[in-house]
């Protein structure tokens, strides 16, 4: 009986031991689950101080601008430009100008190719909208673009990217052995005397190094002038995105610190990852371009061209403006003296599907 009673006393004993321990163990679990917390939150405070001062952070684009916030989660509009600036011109210039809608609950994306000489008038010193970042204020030039975006074609904004035309030889360098880049048509290039140098003979995938991607960018020498250089352009962006889904997301973002300094946003570095990969996962027949119609002219001794407005409010409505009323009208200012009729080209929609299946 006596060794009985002593086990029972030791065992209450012991129990009464563990049960002071699982006492103190939640006291010890917080401390340590709040300690890799603020190790967590100084850590990424670091990272992110150091991404951030990669790249330019610009000022927030004003609300009244933007996506209207009943659809801003399934819906996301970002303005990209490349811009040019050289010794001989007084103001820089967007070189590019592509507006990007994301459908993110339908997974598409849909990219507006606006040509550089696209007349829109008054908020331009040369009336075209390519000098429209010129003009008006200096304090953050890309708005400029923003607000004739949205008053003259009634597409809201959400997010800016600009990048120094300079960036795309920076990134194609920094690419294992340059970038398989689908040339759709002939490059003959043609310098200030005239003189011409053939580049590129057919269309055809050639491997190409960050100087000679700049210069394709650039080319204008075609028939069809700014039309076809949209089309080059175009096989430009299917086969950076064809590089860029195929290594994917971590590898893209390795390259983010050699040229993010020629980069203006004002998106956070998370947002931009996040875009980022919800576009990389999309399907590429899911990826449209569209080269909108334009007249072409000469007006007032410069070559410019002026938009389709029935063409152009279609394109918008069923493609830009998802989950919104339809705009019904685009404002323009009247146009000046024509010299020269050079009459309207088509309408151009391909998916980045369509242009890397019609260059195998």
């Amino acid at each position: 009986m006596s060794d009985k009673k002593t086990y029972k006393a030791s065992e209450k004993s012991s129990a009464a031991q563990k049960k002071r321990k699982k006492k103190n163990n939640p006291k010890k679990t917080l401390a340590i689950c709040l300690a890799a917390i603020c190790a967590v939150g100084v850590l990424f405070f670091v990272i992110d101080k150091a991404i951030s001062g990669m790249y330019n952070v610009g000022e927030n684009i004003p609300e009244d601008l933007r996506t209207d916030n009943k659809i801003d989660q399934d819906v996301v509009n970002i303005l990209v430009c490349g811009i040019d600036w050289d010794d001989s011109r007084t103001a820089k210039m967007t070189d590019v100008i592509v507006y990007a809608t994301l459908d993110l609950k339908a997974k598409e994306v849909s990219l507006l190719q606006i040509p550089r000489d696209t007349y829109v008038g008054e908020p331009s010193r040369s009336g075209k909208i390519n000098g429209v970042y010129g003009g008006g204020s200096e304090d953050n030039q890309i708005m400029n673009v923003v607000k004739t975006l949205n008053e003259r074609f009634g597409l809201a904004v959400d997010h800016y990217v600009t990048l120094d035309m300079q960036s795309f030889t920076i990134l194609i360098d920094h690419l294992e052995n340059g970038l398989n880049m689908y040339v759709p048509c002939p490059i003959i290039l043609k310098d200030g005397n005239g003189s011409e140098q053939v580049l590129y003979s057919e269309a055809g995938w050639y491997q190409v190094d960050g100087a000679t991607a700049e210069v394709i960018l650039r080319n204008r020498n075609y028939p069809e002038a700014d039309v076809q250089r949209l089309e080059v352009q175009s096989a430009f962006y299917a086969s950076i995105i064809k590089h860029f889904k195929e290594t994917g997301v971590v590898v893209t973002a390795q390259l983010v610190p050699t040229f993010a300094k020629f980069i203006t946003t004002d998106m956070h570095w998370t947002r931009m990852v996040a875009l980022a990969t919800e576009v990389l996962n999309m399907d590429f027949n899911n990826m449209q371009i569209i080269k909108p119609s334009v007249h072409g002219y000469v007006m007032d001794g410069q070559a410019i061209v002026a938009v389709e407005e029935e063409e152009w409010l279609r394109i918008l409505n069923e493609n830009f403006r998802p989950y919104q009323d339809p705009i019904t009208e685009i404002k323009t200012d009247e146009l000046g003296e024509i010299t020269q009729d050079y009459g309207a080209t088509q309408t151009t929609t391909q998916t980045i599907g369509s242009i890397l299946a019609g260059a195998r």
